[in-house]
């Protein structure tokens, strides 16, 4: 699922599917790596050399934390036409909350801005 990255912070709360996907990623010993290693935008291909994971591996974690708020999906432009996705972590900052009504995940994105971002990637001008 392509998500672009949030301007605000995101909120999942019990019966959430993106709820149960964020624990389910952060559990993970290979989700972990590849959010580390996204801190700046990176291809699949990228975060499995990185993380010294399989590239099958990659697309299976990648996947499971794209159904999250702590990576988003973009894409990386290519003068020759060869365009590719790209990953990069979506999160500055998370807290659980425990309530009567169950429990809430609140995801801050760090202040980021992504169309700065974007513009600021080689080759890429406002134009």
């Amino acid at each position: 699922m392509k998500r672009p990255p949030r301007t605000t912070d995101a909120t999942t709360t019990e019966g959430d599917a993106a709820l149960d996907a964020t624990f389910e990623a952060l559990a993970d010993a290979d989700c972990r790596a590849i959010l580390s290693a996204a801190a700046t935008p990176k291809t699949t291909s990228e975060l499995a050399d990185d993380c010294d994971i399989a590239l099958s591996t990659a697309y299976r974690k990648v996947e499971l934390l794209s159904e999250t708020p702590l990576l988003a999906e973009g894409v990386r432009f290519d003068p020759d036409g060869d365009h590719a996705a790209e990953y990069v972590r979506d999160a500055g900052d998370a807290a659980i909350e425990l309530g009567d009504d169950g429990v809430t995940l609140t995801v801050d994105d760090g202040g980021a801005d992504p169309l700065a971002a974007a513009l600021d990637a080689p080759g890429v001008s406002a134009d």
